[in-house]
């Protein structure tokens, strides 16, 4: 194994409004009467930001890399700057978002969501590499980085 791919999940107010925006698009596409040109237009734009994502990709040599890709496949990548880790560390920890704009102040002021995390720390620096719902993929993807780059993992989900 040369390399590992840290695939970012999207957040929930994101999904739903990628989703929105591809039925109100695919709706304009069948239901209007605008140039055919400008409908499907809307659509492609609806189905790139339904379809994006932001993936890490951490290699043996460390010269690691930053997709963004549409349905998986990559569109553009850039260099990701990041420090050689001491340790590798996975945890449970809350992170909220304030809810303060449009209809989705209705559902209240903040959104917590539950993850668990994969975080680079390099002295008093840190990095996190992977966000999920789920403790399995967290542990099986700090078991591949600490595999392929010979790094502690130090595993604080549990406490």
């Amino acid at each position: 194994m040369d390399s590992v791919f840290c695939k970012q999940e999207k957040p929930l107010k994101a999904r739903i409004l990628s989703v929105l925006f591809l039925v109100v698009s695919v709706s304009f596409l069948f239901y209007t009467k605008e140039s055919i040109l400008f409908r499907v237009l809307f659509l492609i734009l609806s189905l790139i930001i339904f379809g994006y994502s932001i993936s890490y990709k951490i290699n043996r040599d460390f010269n690691n890399q930053k997709f963004f890709s549409v349905f998986g496949f990559p569109v553009f990548k850039t260099k990701l700057n990041l420090e050689y880790p001491d340790y590798i560390s996975v945890f449970s920890t809350s992170f909220s978002l304030n809810n303060e704009w449009g209809a989705v102040s209705a559902i209240g002021t903040k959104e917590r969501s539950p993850k668990i995390v994969v975080r680079f720390f390099t002295g008093n620096k840190n990095f996190t590499l992977y966000k999920t719902e789920k403790y399995d993929k967290a542990s099986e993807k700090a078991n591949e980085l600490s595999e392929l780059l010979g790094v502690e993992i130090y595993d604080r989900s549990k406490e």
